[in-house]
């Protein structure tokens, strides 16, 4: 009987562990999002770079801060990066301003490719580091 019971709580503790980023994903905004140039962004060219679909829920293991940074600061809702002064410039990225923060592509490609890099040479599922794979649509 004992060993039944314990067989039944250790059951139980792991699959709370593997449901836990499922119901917090459940909780995201959308799996659908998709990822557009702010309002008024310069490009090089006079043509934006085409929008990405970003799946929300396949990010649901990582804490909502590690890519929303104004979250904390804002008392739990999160603030606008390209309205909060964080990544207001919309500017295109040059020569110039490579590796300034204040952009708003830096910002994302900063977020997004360098954490999808750092796991592929970790050798764990990521997604896509290449231009046309991420701006799809």
């Amino acid at each position: 009987m004992k060993k039944s019971l314990l067989m039944s709580v250790i059951c139980a503790a792991f699959l709370s562990l593997i449901a836990a980023p499922v119901l917090f994903a459940a909780d995201a905004p959308g799996d659908d999002y998709i990822i557009a140039a702010p309002e008024g962004m310069k490009s090089k060219k006079d043509k934006l770079q085409k929008t990405v679909p970003f799946p929300h829920s396949k990010h649901g293991a990582y804490e909502c801060v590690e890519c929303h940074h104004t979250l904390e600061a804002d008392g739990g809702e999160v603030k606008k990066c390209t309205t909060a002064g964080c990544h207001d410039s919309l500017e295109f990225r040059s020569k110039d301003n490579a590796k300034d923060i204040k952009l708003v592509e830096n910002a994302y490609h900063g977020q997004c490719i360098d954490c999808h890099r750092a796991l592929k040479k970790e050798k764990k599922p990521t997604g896509p580091t290449a231009c046309g794979k991420c701006h799809t649509d």
